[in-house]
């Protein structure tokens, strides 16, 4: 398996590879990503339960984009990159 994907949201797809994956999630800053589609909330209130009864993590952050049609703003990624370790963008419908 490869960790290379195309990014949709340039104005043409390129390439682009995925951060690295930490070994484990223990003491871990975790941000769960809501990109604002119907039910992203419940899918990832689901996954903050389950990180909180099987990993070790620091803590968990709860962040919201204005809209699931475009990228993230600046400000917003700008406040996440600075402030977790691991990012998991929740997608649901």
């Amino acid at each position: 398996m490869t960790d290379d994907f195309l990014d949709p949201t340039d104005s043409v797809a390129v390439p682009r590879k995925t951060a690295p994956r930490p070994a484990s999630l223990d003491g871990k800053v975790v941000t769960l990503l809501d990109i604002s589609k119907a039910k992203g909330d419940h899918l990832l209130d689901r996954v903050e339960e389950l990180l909180r009864e099987r990993t070790g993590v620091k803590a968990i952050v709860r962040k919201k984009k204005p809209t699931f049609a475009r990228p993230a703003p600046d400000p917003l990624r700008a406040e996440i990159v600075g402030a977790t370790d691991v990012l998991v963008e929740g997608l649901a419908d």
